[in-house]
């Protein structure tokens, strides 16, 4: 198992060296470069100048070794178009923002639709699969920009529900006492502390046979980690502040959700349509368990890991947001920012974002090679015997 997982580790390492070597590759194969956004109208001594100073004038495989070398040293250079604020600062700067939209909606449309899928796929031929199906296909292939107006239009302007633009209210955020990007920060650490704490009580429940001490147990558990974070945030002083960013934060939060549930809700209904026809399924049935029991604990325990392998690999590309939604919602995050580096050929910020993407991607992939041997007992004994 050791040398599968070293193999595996070696593999990711050179995909990512090839990887920015082709990012890099295909950055300077382009017919422009920073300069001629820096020098536009000047002389061409200026464009020159500039060349020389950020060392674009370098040959193409001295740029490659030189951004190798501060890579691995943990340094992602200085930001062309935001110089000289460290690309790494900026990131620390954006992401917060991606991660509280992006990733709350991604795993919210992911819980939403297996529950959905789980449901849909239990009840073939009625009413509710009907709609459901066609509320989520309608909208997984949505226009971004066109549904974010719906809502824009419905919930903002018509009915004056929920605010539409900006990621908070300026008057609310007059001289406050803390940054945006500082509270950004904490809410996303409070929704992985609250992520984590469902987990553990859950796992914990889990094996729990009496039922009704696991609901209790369950059920006051929820109430303690919601009863302490609204402590710790009322004592903080700043909860005003979170709950502004909130409320900017739900109508980009819902249209994510609605352009994302459909396919993990179409992922779970076939994955349970094609368990449902195994025979444990039959033998479970035969030994009198409850529909409940058969759903839960042997076709849906089943069916979820197309599932978690889709989210693990599409979590990564959380980092890099969405443009298109981003600009609609007036939520500049790493959508825009990715879409600014590659406008005006900022390569530093450029390789930075995708680099960091795509390590994490590959990290995904080793982690799910590992795990997929270590639940499968014949992709074990084959990885050891090659």
């Amino acid at each position: 198992m050791s040398r599968f997982i070293i193999r595996r580790i070696v593999r990711a390492f050179v995909a990512l060296l090839l990887f920015q070597a082709s990012l890099f590759g295909l950055i300077h194969s382009l017919p422009y470069d920073f300069s001629v956004f820096v020098s536009f109208g000047g002389s061409p001594n200026n464009r020159v100048f500039v060349q020389s100073y950020y060392g674009l004038d370098l040959p193409f495989l001295e740029q490659l070794f030189n951004w190798w070398v501060n890579f691995f040293k943990f340094d992602l250079g200085e930001s062309f178009l935001h110089w000289p604020t460290p690309v790494s600062e900026i990131l620390l700067t954006r992401m917060p923002r991606t991660l509280l939209l992006f990733l709350s909606a991604t795993i919210l449309a992911y819980v939403l639709g297996f529950w959905l899928g789980k449901t849909i796929a239990w009840r073939r031929g009625t009413l509710l699969e009907f709609g459901l199906t066609l509320g989520g296909v309608a909208g997984y292939t949505s226009f971004a920009p066109w549904l974010g107006f719906v809502a824009i239009n419905i919930f903002g302007w018509y009915l004056g529900w929920l605010p539409y633009q900006r990621l908070v209210n300026p008057n609310i955020w007059f001289n406050a006492p803390i940054t945006i990007d500082y509270l950004l920060v904490r809410m996303v650490i409070s929704a992985i502390v609250i992520l984590t704490g469902l987990y553990l009580l859950n796992t914990f429940t889990r094996k729990m046979k009496e039922r009704p001490r696991r609901l209790v147990l369950r059920i006051g558990g929820y109430f303690f980690i919601a009863i302490t974070l609204l402590v710790w945030w009322q004592r903080s002083g700043i909860s005003r502040y979170a709950l502004d960013v909130l409320d900017h934060l739900a109508l980009p939060l819902g249209t994510v959700v609605l352009l994302s549930f459909g396919e993990s809700m179409m992922l779970i209904r076939m994955s349970m349509l094609e368990t449902m026809r195994e025979d444990y399924v039959l033998t479970a049935r035969a030994k009198g368990l409850s529909e409940n029991v058969i759903r839960d604990r042997h076709v849906a325990r089943n069916a979820i890991l197309p599932v978690i392998t889709r989210m693990l690999l599409n979590l990564p590309f959380v980092l890099v947001g969405s443009l298109a939604i981003e600009l609609v919602f007036m939520w500049h995050g790493m959508g825009k920012t990715l879409f600014d580096a590659i406008e005006f050929q900022d390569i530093p910020m450029l390789m930075g974002i995708l680099s960091v993407t795509g390590i994490i991607l590959l990290c995904a992939h080793v982690l799910l090679d590992i795990l997929y041997v270590y639940l499968d007992p014949r992709l074990r004994f084959r990885s050891e015997t090659t």
